[in-house]
């Protein structure tokens, strides 16, 4: 399906590649020909699947928030397969693309540190501030550790499903999955953009809005910047796992 894909044409000015969308050079910033074809959910397979996908997985958040179907972790694991295995099906669906970001392109160890320093520093400031809004505003202060108690090894357990599971198929499916379709018909820089939107409202709460966005911005940057999804996953799982110390921490597990 020709139409479907995108067209990849060269600059006048500086006769590096571009895409159809495009409408200044991302290169040499020349201003390109208008487009004639308007691309639009009927005439795009990419924009299809990024609705598809993304209509799916904020069903089940929503599904997920709005029932009292999912009290307990004993739920909500398998809504984390169910999630797992829509994204991975996703990213089979989309192997070619996503393959080249699974890699350790240009890897830097200094830059792996930086980014675990910067997710941990970011984690505590967001985790006392909306702590704080809350215990202010709604006099609302929850510990997710208490969900966990009933199980065996229950730190284990609230790393894996806070920190491990959320870095590794939230990327794939944000930044792997979703990335790669909407690059296909959006800039680069939109692309970074559009996933950190879709990224934040997936989360269903307003007020986090606040930080949702820059975060979801930033490993959309480290995406885009280095082509690799490891960065990232770095990011979000040092950030994840600080916020569970942090409630460890404070209903005394530990320390």
């Amino acid at each position: 399906m020709n139409e479907d894909l995108p067209i990849i044409s060269t600059c006048d000015e500086c006769n590096q590649p571009v895409k159809d969308e495009h409408r200044y050079c991302p290169n040499c910033g020349a201003h390109l020909p208008e487009q004639v074809v308007t691309i639009n959910i009927f005439n795009n397979l990419s924009l299809r699947q990024v609705f598809l996908f993304y209509f799916v997985y904020l069903f089940i958040c929503l599904l997920v928030k709005h029932s009292r179907w999912f009290n307990s972790y004993d739920e909500m694991f398998w809504v984390e397969i169910i999630l797992g295995v829509i994204t991975f099906r996703f990213a089979w669906l989309n192997r070619k693309e996503i393959l080249p970001v699974l890699r350790f392109n240009n890897f830097k160890w200094y830059l792996l540190l930086g980014v675990i320093v910067f997710a941990g520093l970011s984690s505590a400031l967001v985790n006392v501030s909306m702590r704080q809004v809350n215990v202010t505003f709604f006099n609302s202060d929850v510990n997710y550790f208490h969900a966990y108690r009933l199980y065996y090894f229950p730190t284990a357990l609230m790393i894996y499903s806070i920190a491990f599971i959320p870095a590794i198929f939230e990327e794939l499916a944000f930044r792997g999955v979703l990335y790669n379709y909407c690059s296909n018909f959006l800039e680069d820089k939109l692309v970074v953009a559009v996933t950190a939107v879709l990224f934040a409202i997936m989360h269903l709460s307003l007020l986090s809005l606040i930080w949702l966005i820059p975060f979801g911005f930033f490993i959309g940057h480290l995406r885009r910047k280095y082509n690799t999804l490891w960065y990232g996953i770095a990011f979000h799982f040092a950030f994840n796992l600080t916020a569970v110390l942090i409630d460890l921490y404070r209903g005394g597990e530990i320390f």
